[in-house]
């Protein structure tokens, strides 16, 4: 569209308009029935000013089909495992190097793909022992039964641990939290990802 077009557009519909539109068709849970009615139009106005603006992008059924990936993806972040993953995820890593993994149903929210490597999602259990000097922390690590490349393990809202999965033993492991800890290196951090999978022999 012209600038003559969106000049008029506004004049017509109040500053801010355009930008409220596109923002709108952005959106793919809201209907041109709702813009319609926010703009004082109908919907073959709104569908006209959709194809205008926005030749390429979906319309009809695949609008609709965004609009559930949307929901999809809202109900992941309700989970509380998940959207710990994403907390922490977000300050190392760049928007699009992660994808989640499509199921029937919606998406994996247990497993996520990070630059093409496989992910899985575990909360760590703490472990108690009244005998343990000064009470230091310990965790259960329970390694993955599918193949995966890395393990995030949630140790606490603000902790967690990104372990290689061929750095941890086949069942299970404890990890007590010193900087003795050969997974001390791996927590609060992404750098593994980055680093690529050390062996078992590296990380002991």
């Amino acid at each position: 569209m012209t600038e003559h077009w969106m000049s008029l557009f506004e004049d017509r519909y109040g500053a801010g308009a355009y930008a409220r539109l596109m923002e709108m068709f952005d959106r793919p849970c809201v209907t041109f029935a709702e813009i319609a009615g926010q703009f004082g139009v109908s919907r073959e106005r709104v569908r006209q000013w959709h194809r205008q603006l926005l030749p390429d992008a979906p319309r009809g059924h695949a609008r609709k089909r965004l609009c559930v990936v949307y929901h999809q993806k809202r109900r992941l972040l309700e989970d509380p495992l998940f959207r710990s993953f994403y907390e922490h995820a977000r300050p190392h890593v760049e928007p699009g190097r992660i994808t989640l993994i499509p199921t029937r149903e919606g998406f994996r929210r247990r497993a996520v793909r990070l630059d093409g490597a496989t992910v899985a999602l575990k909360k760590a259990r703490r472990q108690a022992d009244p005998a343990r000097e000064h009470d230091v922390p310990a965790f259960i690590l329970t390694n993955c039964h599918r193949q995966v490349d890395y393990i995030y393990y949630r140790l606490s809202p603000e902790e967690y641990l990104l372990v290689p999965a061929n750095a941890l033993p086949a069942e299970r492991t404890t990890f007590l939290d010193t900087p003795a800890s050969k997974y001390q290196r791996f927590r609060n951090t992404f750098a593994a990802v980055s680093a690529g999978a050390p062996s078992v022999q590296q990380a002991s």
